[in-house]
């Protein structure tokens, strides 16, 4: 078996696969593995792809740490760790372990261990691309015992730890308030401008700037909280202030409320979805007249039949999600 690290991807026994990867990613290229999942009391449970013949186990990083590292894809596509168990003493005590070492070749852009440079600061190794030295977007961990060789002719004598964490892209995003002279669409329940600022921001994206709640906290040099469940105060009062221009109106034909939109997740990164913070129970026919194209609303609320007995009168078609 050979494993070649490059920038975003591992080449595999000759195949590319692109990180972060899914099982099915891997699937295609080892088979079927041993799955394990574990649960854990302070995040999400985890699962383990184990090949015990091969000596290897792929596993998952948090969707949270995704985002807000920004190389999240979607729930599939989240496994970025994979060790090569060649000490078993030497894996980490809480994982599953491979029944059989690793017997085969890892290498860094087709170069072993020992050639590679080490960036300093980081578990990093740069690789050169156009006479100009990068670094990958893995890093690397190998352990044992530092007297031993890391290779013997062709194959692995070291455990090694390989993880996909891209570096962050910096901040470009200008998050103070825009300003306009355009006339602006007028609202009187904040949880129906968010709706309205989701399908456009994020699904349509035609206002900018795409909210980050992280990037937007660099911006803004705080050290607000985001492992929280609650509001961030911030952001609240950022999307209060918020300016949505008229001439977006035209574009909302249906709205569809989910726990899981992206301007939920930036309000409060930890929220369960759970409680009615976001529930639209009332509105008023002067906020929904400035949609002439809006035909339909699956919401989050607790009063449908209020908010239908303002809506159906306009042709607008409600239903609680």
């Amino acid at each position: 078996m050979t494993i070649d690290v490059r920038n975003t991807e591992l080449i595999i026994n000759g195949v590319a696969i692109p990180f972060p990867a899914s099982y099915n990613d891997i699937k295609a290229v080892l088979g079927e593995a041993r799955i394990v999942q574990r649960h854990r009391e302070s995040s999400m449970d985890k699962t383990y792809y184990v090949y015990d013949e091969l000596g290897l186990m792929f596993d998952e990083a948090e969707p949270k740490y995704m985002k807000k590292n920004k190389f999240f894809v979607d729930m599939e596509h989240l496994i970025c760790y994979v060790s090569c168990s060649v000490d078993k003493s030497e894996m980490i005590e809480y994982l599953p372990i491979p029944e059989q070492t690793f017997t085969g070749l890892v290498t860094f852009y087709e170069k072993k261990w020992e050639s590679l440079t080490h960036f300093v600061g980081f578990s990093r190794y740069l690789y050169k691309e156009n006479d100009e030295f990068k670094h990958t977007n893995f890093t690397a961990c190998i352990r044992g015992n530092d007297s031993i060789p890391n290779y013997i002719e062709d194959r692995l004598n070291r455990t090694l730890d390989i993880s996909y964490c891209p570096e962050r892209p910096k901040v470009t995003e200008d998050y103070n308030i825009p300003q306009t002279d355009e006339e602006c669409l007028k609202f009187s329940n904040f949880n129906f401008k968010l709706a309205i600022i989701n399908e456009l921001m994020y699904e349509q994206e035609v206002i900018r700037p795409y909210f980050d709640i992280y990037d937007f906290l660099k911006f803004k040099k705080s050290r607000a909280n985001t492992e929280t469940e609650k509001n961030i105060r911030a952001a609240v009062n950022y999307f209060k202030e918020y300016p949505v221009p008229k001439k977006y109106a035209d574009n909302i034909e249906c709205i569809d409320m989910d726990g899981g939109n992206p301007i939920y997740m930036n309000i409060a990164p930890l929220w369960n979805g759970e409680d009615d913070r976001f529930d639209i129970n009332e509105l008023t026919v002067e906020e929904l007249k400035q949609f002439p194209n809006l035909k339909r609303m699956k919401l989050m609320t607790s009063k449908i039949e209020k908010i239908r007995v303002v809506a159906e009168p306009l042709g607008i078609v409600c239903e609680e999600i």
